[in-house]
């Protein structure tokens, strides 16, 4: 997938799973599957005072607040349940998921075992919240799923018509990576309600996360034509069409999401992130401030604040925002990338130091992000630790085979290192690295013979070893960089010149007059305002021929 990484870290965070929150025929749940938080928290707050849906409109309150974050929120109504109704079955599940989104297990279950004494154990919506309650725990682990579809299992059994329990048990195999029992599950749920909009949500999820991008397109605007202001099936599609490579559909489609949820700060999040992965960094700030202005502590948009920044080209606002970043947020939450994009921001702030330290600790989190390692190598080697910077490549190897492209960047760190060495006039050790270099190089021409940039790096960290050009080290390398650029001198003008500036002057200081002229002669073809070549061609010709 397109920048997977980019999706984890900015569209995961700011979209939550779909979950179940009320029992079918609820226009708050409508309301919720839509997202707009606002309107159903009205909905649900008006049915307070009514004996008859006071609980469960409770535990959807709570739930709606645990959904966005505001466990704080989420406990008050979830206990005021309990309090109005001693015997609030399901306000117990609603602690329970508190817990569990805590990691307080133990916690979790002494709520649970509360929500099935009595009828509770006979409820099967209830069973069914906490069957959804450990399949949506954060990290959930393999033995919490099962567990989770266990209870979900006896909701069934209670009530064996409830789509919204098949959705959450589809939920429950993707989480397992058993993808054919999660799409039967969603068609069990389809075929108990062909107007469950949702289940085609979680089809066209299941068919993007397997890049059957065709069918996934099909459920999606199978769920937008049951209900054309399903706003999910929206964002999804939106992101499925940036998964496809297409981002002006993308963002076009996900402008659609935007118009149909709810006018809030968390909407706006969303927007700016996919802002940001459709690369409109600039529209992606100027939201992600908007944002923050209400929300000044959203870990999501302080994170794309920084990123965006540098993207734009502005290194020290970026440091700044990664900074404020870094101190706001929880730590446990900060994720690789935070610590990619920070030792890239300092880098460019010439941090070197505090980037690699920063850039170490993104590897330690995924060491198979290939892309990562040039970063650090080349902040090892701006801090002049070359030995360093080569072995980061030693580690890449554990991971992918080496690429023409590395090797590229290990003889250019051979090269930094031979030219600091050769500044300080150690000469037999510059040549070391040199020679290094030109083996690296010589690697990339093995690979692909016709490729002509390796003959020129070849030819570079040959002439480093021979600064004076008398042996002529460099020369047959130069030669056979003329050679594979054939007829292509626009486009390698600037190198060309190089190499016969190259070849004149060895022809110049080995006395062969006609060979001097020749390459002279097309530097000046090439650049006709060259003064070098200006300059040689004047000498040459006051040179009198060998007889």
């Amino acid at each position: 997938m397109t920048k997977n990484w980019k999706y984890i870290a900015l569209m995961a965070a700011a979209f939550p799973a779909t979950a179940a929150f009320a029992q079918t025929g609820d226009a708050g749940r409508r309301a919720v599957d839509l997202e707009r938080y606002e309107e159903a928290k009205s909905i649900y707050k008006s049915q307070l005072n009514n004996k008859s849906t006071a609980d469960n409109a409770y535990f959807n309150l709570g739930d709606i607040y645990l959904r966005t974050s505001q466990p704080d929120s989420a406990a008050y109504y979830f206990n005021k349940g309990i309090a109005a109704n001693k015997k609030s079955y399901i306000n117990h599940v609603g602690l329970g998921k508190i817990a569990m989104e805590q990691g307080d297990q133990a916690k979790a279950e002494q709520h649970f075992n509360e929500a099935l004494s009595g009828r509770g154990k006979k409820d099967a919506y209830v069973l069914a919240m906490i069957g959804e309650a450990y399949v949506s725990a954060p990290n959930a682990t393999e033995a919490q799923i099962k567990k989770g579809i266990d209870y979900l299992k006896q909701s069934l059994e209670r009530d064996n018509k409830n789509a919204t329990a098949n959705v959450i048990m589809g939920d429950a195999y993707l989480a397992l990576k058993n993808g054919g029992q999660a799409m039967s599950s969603y068609d069990r749920a389809i075929q108990l309600d062909p107007q469950n909009a949702n289940a085609y949500l979680k089809r066209g999820q299941l068919y993007t996360s397997s890049r059957n991008y065709n069918e996934a397109e099909q459920a999606f605007l199978k769920a937008i034509e049951i209900d054309p202001n399903f706003a999910p099936a929206y964002r999804d599609l939106g992101e499925l069409y940036y998964f496809a490579g297409q981002y002006d559909k993308a963002l076009s489609t996900f402008q659609k999401y935007v118009d149909m949820a709810e006018n809030t700060p968390d909407t706006k999040a969303k927007y700016a992130s996919f802002l940001f992965l459709t690369k409109n960094y600039d529209q992606a700030l100027k939201t992600a401030e908007k944002v923050l202005q209400q929300q000044p502590d959203n870990m999501v948009m302080n994170r794309l604040r920084a990123y965006s920044y540098l993207e734009l080209g502005q290194p020290d606002k970026a440091l700044q925002a990664m900074e404020t970043h870094m101190q706001k947020a929880d730590p446990n939450k900060l994720i690789a990338e935070d610590y990619e994009y920070y030792g890239r921001i300092l880098s460019k702030n010439n941090q070197h130091e505090k980037a690699i330290e920063n850039l170490e600790k993104a590897l330690a989190m995924n060491n198979a992000n290939v892309e990562l390692y040039a970063e650090l190598a080349t902040a090892y080697a701006r801090s002049n630790q070359y030995d360093k910077a080569i072995a980061v490549y030693d580690r890449k190897r554990e991971n992918t085979a080496p690429s023409n492209s590395d090797y590229y960047y290990i003889g250019n760190i051979y090269m930094m290192a031979g030219e600091e060495q050769a500044a300080n006039g150690n000469t037999a050790k510059a040549n070391e690295y040199f020679k290094k270099a030109d083996e690296t190089y010589g690697k990339v021409t093995e690979a692909n013979a016709d490729y002509a940039y390796g003959y020129l790096w070849r030819a570079r960290a040959n002439a480093s070893q021979d600064p004076e050009t008398e042996q002529g080290l460099a020369k047959p390398y130069y030669e056979q960089f003329i050679e594979k650029t054939g007829n292509e001198k626009e486009k390698y003008k600037r190198d060309l010149i190089e190499a016969n500036s190259y070849l004149g002057y060895y022809y110049y200081i080995k006395g062969e007059r006609d060979n001097a002229v020749k390459y002279w002669t097309e530097v000046r073809t090439l650049d006709p305002s060259n003064p070098q070549a200006e300059a040689a061609l004047k000498e040459i010709s006051k040179t009198p021929r060998k007889k």
